[in-house]
């Protein structure tokens, strides 16, 4: 199997993920298992769309695509309303920061997926809910009631 090869989010170099990992993926939605992956660093925003890309993939089109599970301490580092994003994203053309002629993965991703953020302090609303997929952010804050909670509610 080949590694699989995905655009970045921030530029123009791809994030190359590891054959394994797409394997896993694979292995984890055949078998209906959960399967956790730790991304560690200031890049590792750049490795979610890949991700959910590959999981959407392996669930086939009668899942159709996964919905996402946000959670998070304090500050999310964006915002999660669409006009205010997409207003931020026509001053970034405007200033010259973003090509329009190139769409950014990032922010296409954020407006097409359906995504439920929550502070790790009101993980207990989520319970009965199912998300296929789910980003904990804030490692630091993170407890082992918040880890099972979370875990719990993706398919």
């Amino acid at each position: 199997m080949s590694d699989s090869t995905q655009h970045s989010s921030q530029s123009n170099t791809k994030v190359r993920l590891d054959s394994r990992v797409t394997q896993l993926i694979e292995q984890g939605v055949a078998n209906k298992h959960r399967s956790i992956f730790l991304i560690v660093g200031d890049k590792s925003r750049e490795l979610i769309v890949p991700l959910l890309q590959l999981l959407a993939r392996a669930r086939s089109e009668a899942h159709g695509r996964p919905s996402l599970l946000w959670c998070y301490k304090k500050d999310l580092g964006f915002t999660t309303h669409r006009k205010k994003r997409m207003k931020e994203l026509q001053k970034r053309i405007r200033i010259g920061l973003i090509d329009p002629k190139e769409g950014d993965p990032w922010e296409l991703f954020i407006s097409s997926t359906n995504i439920r953020y929550c502070y790790y302090a009101e993980t207990h609303k989520i319970l009965g809910n199912t998300f296929g997929a789910c980003v904990l952010q804030d490692f630091e804050a993170l407890t082992p009631n918040i880890l099972a909670r979370t875990i719990e509610t993706v398919s």
